[in-house]
Parts: structure tokens; sequence; C-alpha cells
């Protein structure tokens, strides 16, 4: 049988005994290491041996995860898997990293029994040709991962090197409108600005066949606001942010539990938020958990202050808005971000992602400005850094079209840094962010 195994060269002393035990049992086995020459095409090589094997053996350990190229050349592995409708990956755990959420339904075998046990196992199910009856049944690779990541986001927060980032996912729940919901509050103003005599109807109906008909990006759409809404602009804005009055939810009381100082534990670092709203601050007020709002260029926080960076401008919900309020709404907001690279909002993200570890809530992950400076601190990390973090809502899909969704969204998290924390609901992310406080304590 042709057998082709995935590791990391941290783990090569795994690979060459499991490599030399299965030759000894007369299988053939493609290492990058056995048949590749001088001259030859590496990539080209190993893909041929992924295609070509009868089994995929993976090494799954920290090393692994941690580097880009074994990462890839497993997710190829899976896509293959889904794409051909067969199952020829074999996962080993030799130590007690998580497993990739798209080698969930795979049963696996564990080191931590011992490698000879493990390999034994191995070379009798291969030998018998239905390696799943004997293999331990998998376990509930999703669950231990977010028990995992829990754990190890505890330790961070304990050391004091965890960074919050916080996208719209956060208010959303509290009654905060939706981008969209947002969009339409903001062009029927518009429309009733524009329209002064009435001439341009701008009942419910007639903006939102404008806004599914004519209405280009968001981000067009908030130029048109802008110029149209003149200055009126920030305080229309506020005023759809807080039409529903809303207070808190679950997700923003479990951050601020996270945010409360702890005996022996070291507090949260910072926030970095998305948001223009100021729920996160009032809730922090309202239990005494010490803050500051900073917005712009030259604010500072006290030693005890938590810093809440609000990245994209800030609206509190009472007092006057001052003069040079700035928000980050529309188009050329946005081109102003990509021309001042070391504009304070920038500079602020970029500190926080070469020197903490961050943990991102209710982001989708589509803003440029952000997947560029998630890419230029990934580079110049070191290839065995832990990364950052992201919880994502499980695609839910059919079986294949989910673990083809689950693979993509993986390399994509990967390639900017992220270790992706799936969720099934979004109900499961206040009872994750209380978990990793409960185990800091």
């Amino acid at each position: 049988m042709k057998i082709f195994i995935s590791y990391s060269h941290k783990d090569k002393k795994y690979a060459d005994l499991l490599t030399r035990s299965l030759m000894e049992a007369g299988h053939e086995v493609f290492m990058d290491t056995l048949k590749i020459k001088a001259g030859d095409n590496i990539v080209e090589k190993i893909d041929k041996g992924i295609e070509e094997a009868d089994a995929l053996v993976v090494l799954i350990s920290q090393s692994a995860l941690n580097s880009k190229w074994i990462m890839h050349e497993v997710s190829a592995m899976a896509m293959q898997d889904f794409s051909n409708n067969i199952s020829k990956i074999i996962p080993i755990k030799i130590d007690q990293s998580p497993m990739p959420s798209y080698l969930m339904n795979y049963q696996y075998l564990d080191f931590s029994e011992g490698p000879k046990f493990a390999i034994e196992k191995l070379i009798s199910s291969l030998s018998s040709g239905e390696k799943s009856n004997v293999f331990e049944s998998a376990l509930d690779s999703k669950e231990s991962n977010t028990e995992y990541y829990s754990k190890e986001l505890a330790k961070i927060l304990t050391s004091g090197r965890l960074t919050l980032v916080c996208g719209a996912g956060v208010s959303v729940g509290a009654g905060v409108p939706t981008w969209n919901r947002l969009l339409f509050q903001l062009l029927s103003s518009m429309m009733k600005k524009i329209s002064k005599d009435h001439s341009i109807p701008f009942n419910k109906v007639a903006v939102t066949d404008f806004q599914e008909n004519y209405a280009p990006s968001s981000l067009i759409v908030g130029k048109y606001l802008k110029n149209n809404l003149g200055k009126d602009f920030i305080r229309e804005i506020r005023s759809a942010l807080y039409v529903d009055n809303p207070i808190t939810c679950d997700v923003i009381d479990a951050i601020i539990e996270l945010s409360r100082p702890q005996r022996a534990v070291k507090p949260l670092d910072s926030i970095i938020t998305f948001n223009f709203d100021s729920l996160l601050e009032e809730n922090l007020k309202q239990e005494n958990v010490p803050y500051k709002a900073i917005h712009k260029e030259g604010m500072t926080h006290g030693h005890n202050e938590l810093p809440i960076y609000h990245v994209h401008g800030y609206l509190p919900k009472k007092g006057a808005i001052p003069r040079d309020t700035e928000i980050v709404f529309s188009e050329d907001a946005y081109h102003s971000q990509f021309i001042e690279p070391f504009s304070w909002s920038n500079l602020i993200q970029l500190n926080k992602l070469n020197e903490n570890t961050c943990l991102f809530i209710g982001l989708s992950l589509t803003d440029p400005n952000l997947r560029r400076l998630l890419d230029v601190a990934h580079r110049k990390k070191s290839n065995t850094s832990p990364g950052h973090y992201i919880i994502k809502k499980s695609p839910s899909a059919n079986e294949k079209v989910d673990g083809v969704a689950r693979i993509l969204e993986e390399q994509d998290a990967k390639n900017l840094g992220l270790n992706l924390i799936w969720v099934d609901d979004y109900n499961e992310i206040p009872t994750f962010l209380k978990s990793i406080a409960s185990s800091a304590t």
C-alpha cells in the first residue's frame, strides 16, 4: 500500500519511526525527504504523492499547526477527500494540540498512549483494509478544540497580553441596528432632506427599492449620505444607532466579565472596537470597571484604565458631539486609512497585533484595511508564532459544502495568522468568553 506522510520537520523523529515501521511491514512510504531529488518541483511531487497514495497519514502537533506549509498540505488533502468522496486521511495526534475542524469527522490515532501501540494499530488496520474498525472512535473534536482554545486564551489573559477586537456582531444583540438597517434609516433621512417638497416619495417601499436596485456598495452609499446629509450626517448616524435604546446583551455582559480585574490575574490589556456606539463604556461604568474611550490621536489612558480604542470613530449616546468628530463610514474615509499607514488607528492596530494576542469577536473579516493590517503583522511574525484567534459561526449547508467551506475559511484565517474557533450558534460566544475568564482565575 502506498502511504503519504505529512509532518512538521520538528516532528521528524516520529515521522522516521512511523516510516521505518510501515516499510518493515511491506508498505511503500512517500516522505518529502525520500523521493524528492535535486531539481524536482517540490509542490508537484508532493501533490502527485498525495494523489497516488492509498492512505494519507497526518501528524498533528503544535509545530504542524503553526506551519503554513503543513496546513496548506493537509487542507489540500481534505479538499481532495471531499471532492472525490473518499476517506484517505489518517490523523495521528502526537501532542494535545487541537485537530483542524475540517478533520473533525475523521477517526484518529493518539501517540499519547505510546507510539509503538498506535503504530501497531495503524499497521493492523492498513493490512486489514478496514481502518475505521480498528481505530478508536473519534472524540468530539470541535468541543475539545473549543476547550483547548479557551485554556490557551486564559493563559494569555493571565499574562496580561490579551486584546479583544470587536465588530458589529458584538452590539447587534443589544439592539444596535445591523449595517443594512442603519443604511436604510439613513437613506430615509437623506431622501426626506433632498425632497423637501415631497416630489420624491420616501416611504419604506421606495427606500427599499432604491437600496436594492440603485445603490452600489455600502461604502459608496455612505459617501452619498455624507455628501447629502452634510452637517447633519454625524447627528443622523448617532440618532439611528440608538433609536431602539440599546443597553446590553449576553456578549457584552461576557466581555464586561472578562474585563473585570481579578486577584493574581493581570487585567485585559485592551479592547479595539470598530463600532461607534458606547455600550461597552456604559456597562463598564455600571460595573465600576475603570476605562478610557480613545478615538483620536493624542488621547491616552491611565495606568488602571482599560483602553477602548474606537478605530472607526466614537459616538456616545449622550452629550454634545464635538465638531472634530470623524467616523469611518464612507468610501473616502476607508481610502484615508489606506493612504495614511501611520495614522493613529492603524498604528494602534498594528501595535496590538504585533505585541499581543488578539481575539476577534463579531467580525466577518471583509474589511480590506483590517485584512491588510493582519497580513502585514503576520508576515513579520515567525512561522512558529501562536497567532491570533477569531470566533465564527459554522457553515450550515449540506455536509459536502460545509466541509469545503470550513477548509476555505480556515485556509483564509491561517493565511492571516488567525486560529479559527467555530461555534454552531452565536449564543455560544458568551459561554466561551466566560470560560476564558473562569479558567484564568
